[in-house]
């Protein structure tokens, strides 16, 4: 018999020990000890990964004080590239005529308003030389560069850059790899050493997947949504040609572009939210076998694990740690499929060095995350993020499994399963909620009189919330399916459309097909068919009334189909032949 069949029946032997004066703490911590030691993560054996190569082209940039002392630090045989953007750091050092003395084989050049791309084995550095004119530096030191013997020629590049400058020449919260903004010289020649050692060809994990089917970033040049480029702390999100892009050689796997992404057109992929939600399920569930009582979920990145693993020996011994790539990776779907699982409360633990900019998102998150607790009757504090300073959770509700199968479906529909089953099983609240500005829930008011049903929404917009009725005219909407994308009101020419930022708490309500407006047809008065809506048809005879190319038999073809207004210019011009030519 498997392991998964025999374990329901550990919990009455457990409970019994209990009752007999096995403290609660031994209780749990038995039942966690088992759950994290029979809870195999099913992660990708094999994954996709992104590729460096770098020959450990060492490029020197800032003062040329400085940049002399660092090459005089540098390890046995690497022979940098200096490139001086700034005056003098400390004319008045006293090593400084040895450093000068050091670095006299190294020639120094001089560059204006130096721009720097790229990532390890690809920087590129362009400056104005003396005659104003932007050169790219690489071309000018290796003109030559080659990847292999047997290789086509590429574009010489920089491998590495040690930045010394005061300001430094990415403006970005984490810099792309290769790349080293060195503030002072404490510690200079390790940290050099440790630059100069990314020599050889590196793998890295490809930690998102795309599906740009699902982008809600723009549609027949309406812009839309852009929560993924305001979140991303390495700069790897770019719009090109209407599309979101994501450089695989610039992401690091922060996962926030994922988790503010609305539609899942952006995946993380380190592992995917399926399986890490059915990570989530079966932990719950070994934890829940082997006797254990309201568990709490710590969501924590693997490079967090030392102080955490600290603060959880402070901590009572219902929380199980979920290690993961990064704690932004698991969104506002995982947190809530948690608490469906029975998790009692959900933690996640950002470090001290989190980027701004994944903090700010996680903490928006937990903001939308409140609004839908307090929505579905539960506490505020059942998801927040972790402070072990805090104290345990105060919510002492108790907690069930409500879903017999971990979730498998798109990112927004395994949330409102989960919203859902919480929502009956506490009998939440049945008013619309308010939801913080700029989260992706909501609804759409229609001016009726002003719509003319063009159906210019419907084209762009991304999720079908709004859609055409069917063979009549008219417009439904789906408020679950609604992201707020705003691409329906940037569209509407008649500007009839105001979105309305809320969550329907109700799942029947939420999910239902609202029409907002329905008319009767317009039908060719050849062929009978409907072809537009009536209204829309008037409103055109009004416009044209007056217009010298629609009077007499050519209105008449504003009351025809597509097809027929065609025929019926055709038809005239083959009666009258010498009218063809005046065509």
């Amino acid at each position: 018999m498997s392991t998964e069949q025999t374990l329901p029946n550990l919990a009455p032997n457990l409970t019994s020990n209990l009752a007999h004066g096995a403290g609660a703490a031994e209780h749990n911590a038995r039942a966690r000890a088992y759950a994290l030691q029979h809870t195999v993560k099913t992660d990708n054996l094999i994954p996709a990964t992104v590729s460096y190569q770098s020959q450990g082209r060492l490029l020197l940039v800032g003062p040329e004080d400085r940049i002399r002392r660092a090459a005089s630090l540098l390890p046995a045989g690497v022979k940098p590239t200096l490139l001086v953007t700034e005056s003098v750091h400390d004319a008045e050092a006293a090593d400084l005529e040895t450093i000068f003395d050091a670095t006299a084989s190294l020639d120094a050049l001089t560059l204006r308003e130096p721009s720097l791309t790229g990532y390890l084995g690809q920087f590129q550095l362009t400056g104005l030389n003396g005659q104003g004119e932007r050169i790219e530096l690489a071309a000018i030191c290796f003109p030559q560069q080659t990847a292999a013997v047997t290789e086509q020629p590429r574009e010489p590049r920089f491998d590495l850059v040690a930045d010394l400058g005061c300001t430094p020449l990415f403006a970005l919260e984490r810099p792309p790899v290769g790349y080293l903004h060195i503030f002072d010289d404490d510690g200079l020649a390790e940290r050099l050493a440790e630059l100069c050692a990314l020599t050889g060809i590196f793998d890295k994990p490809r930690y998102f997947r795309q599906g740009p089917e699902a982008c809600a970033f723009t549609a027949r040049g309406v812009p839309g949504c852009s929560r993924c480029l305001d979140v991303c702390p390495t700069d790897a999100l770019k719009p090109i040609n209407g599309r979101i892009q994501i450089d695989p050689h610039l992401c690091q796997g922060f996962g926030s572009c994922a988790s503010a992404c609305p539609t899942g057109a952006i995946a993380y992929h380190q592992p995917d939210a399926n399986t890490s939600g059915d990570y989530l399920f079966r932990l719950l569930k070994h934890y829940r076998e082997a006797g254990g009582e309201a568990p709490r979920l710590l969501i924590a990145a693997e490079n967090e694990r030392e102080w955490v693993e600290a603060e959880l020996t402070r901590l009572s011994a219902n929380w199980l740690p979920v290690w993961v790539e990064e704690s932004a990776s698991l969104g506002i779907e995982s947190w809530f499929a948690a608490l469906a699982y029975g998790a009692s409360a959900v933690r996640i633990a950002l470090g001290d060095d989190a980027p701004a900019s994944v903090r700010a998102l996680v903490e928006r998150e937990l903001a939308s995350a409140a609004v839908l607790l307090a929505g579905a009757g539960l506490a505020a504090d059942r998801i927040a993020l972790f402070d072990a300073d805090a104290g345990e959770p105060v919510s002492g509700q108790p907690t069930v499994a409500l879903l017999e199968k971990p979730l498998k479906g798109d990112k927004r529909e395994n949330l409102f399963a989960a919203f859902d089953a919480l929502w009956q099983a506490n009998e939440g609240s049945c008013e619309p909620l308010a939801v913080p500005h700029g989260g992706p829930y909501g609804s759409v008011e229609l001016k009726e009189a002003d719509c003319t049903l063009c159906m210019g929404c419907v084209a762009v917009c991304p999720s079908r919330a709004l859609h055409a009725v069917g063979h009549t005219p008219g417009l439904n909407f789906i408020e679950q399916d609604c992201i707020q994308c705003g691409m329906c009101e940037k569209a509407c020419p008649e500007q009839a459309i105001v979105l309305t930022p809320r969550l329907q708490p109700v799942p029947e309500a939420r999910r239902a097909v609202q029409s907002l407006k329905a008319e009767e047809a317009a039908c060719c008065i050849r062929c009978s068919k409907p072809f537009a809506p009536a209204s829309m048809i008037r409103r055109i005879q009004q416009k044209l009334a007056g217009h010298s190319h629609f009077q007499n038999e050519a209105a008449q073809r504003l009351l025809m189909c597509e097809d027929c207004r065609v025929k019926d210019v055709f038809a005239a011009l083959a009666a009258d032949p010498a009218a063809q030519l005046k065509v």
